[in-house]
């Protein structure tokens, strides 16, 4: 195997105890690079392969961020653009009428979902931090994974 500054990057930081492997892409000017590094375990049994299934949760938030921030860059779309056009279900939102109000007590929403809204968590998606919404702390407790565990084979 070629070692590429991106398998020197992610063994620099296996070594320094960071992560017990990794996997990483970057794709640039039409050519695009991956690399495997360290272990898929803790143990450090089975080695990090290209294809190993990874928990990411929220970090999905900032690589969508990204894609949706080059194309603004690009010019294509503005964080001012209402967002139903590619959510539809995001056409007509409802939102709580107060913040004391409960979970089924909404409204209309006075304007649209905006690319910004949803990029600075403002979609009306609110939820205290507890989950305990009467309505939502059933459903999160009983989707709660608890926290993640790479040792595991999916």
């Amino acid at each position: 195997m070629t070692t590429t500054p991106l398998h020197e990057l992610l063994d620099a930081h296996i070594a320094k105890g960071s992560m017990p492997g990794a996997v990483a892409l970057v794709s640039r000017g039409g050519r695009t690079e991956v690399a495997s590094a360290g272990t898929a375990g803790l143990a450090g049994s089975a080695p990090m392969r290209r294809d190993s299934l990874f928990r990411i949760a929220s970090i999905t938030k900032p690589i969508v961020a990204a894609a949706a921030m080059t194309l603004v860059e690009d010019g294509l779309i503005a964080p001012a653009d209402p967002v139903a056009a590619w959510l539809p279900e995001l056409a007509a939102p409802l939102v709580v009428r107060t913040p004391r109000s409960p979970v089924d007590d909404v409204v209309s929403a006075v304007r649209p979902i905006t690319l910004l809204d949803l990029l600075t968590f403002r979609a009306g998606y609110g939820f205290p931090s507890d989950f305990s919404l009467p309505a939502v702390a059933p459903l999160f407790a009983e989707l709660k994974q608890g926290p993640p565990q790479p040792q595991a084979v999916p």
